[in-house]
């Protein structure tokens, strides 16, 4: 199988090109089917598993099995319910340094985009939204800071910005992480 006939994760926009899945043959551990992919993630049970397939882990059944989850993450209460288990259950891991907020948006959980470098990505990082963003985090670090202060900390790689988008409106939005 090829890379595009992996499935999509409607709440992590690229986990293959993040290294969540590798080509490798494998007998995975929940449907027990021999598998051309393998996920490369983690997932947070007390028995955590040795070969999983992304069809298991996209499914939920990986999760459901293990009694686990792949995220380490923290919503608002305005996330669906659903948004939040899809996340927690169905979503591969998404690497961090510390629990985050996983931000959502329109009531639903957002899509992961992977982390925001301004100095790589400068057109993305003046979007307005995510000016108000790094303004509001940087605010709730100290009241001095500016959005440019929290966005140079992330060119210095002090602080990693995780970016995600809104499924429905495609709004970003920002969650702050330690190095």
């Amino acid at each position: 199988m090829s890379a595009q006939g992996l499935l999509d994760f409607p709440y992590y926009a690229d986990p293959l090109a993040d290294g969540c899945f590798k080509q490798e043959a494998i007998t995975c551990e929940v449907c027990e089917q021999r598998r051309e992919w393998a996920y490369t993630g983690g997932l947070y049970a007390a028995n955590e598993p040795d070969s999983l397939c992304p069809w298991c882990v996209a499914d939920g059944s990986a999760a459901a099995r293990f009694e686990g989850t792949f995220q380490d993450v923290y919503f608002s209460e305005t996330a669906s319910t659903e948004s939040r288990s899809a996340v927690l259950e169905r979503t591969p891991r998404v690497v961090l340094w510390n629990p985050v907020h996983w931000p959502d948006h329109c009531g639903e959980c957002c899509t992961y985009l992977g982390t925001l470098d301004p100095s790589a990505q400068p057109q993305l990082a003046a979007q307005e939204s995510i000016q108000w963003e790094a303004r509001d985090l940087a605010r709730s670090i100290s009241a001095t800071w500016t959005a440019e202060d929290l966005l140079d900390c992330a060119v210095r790689g002090t602080m990693t910005l995780h970016l995600f988008r809104c499924r429905n409106c495609e709004t970003y939005s920002l969650s702050l992480d330690g190095t």
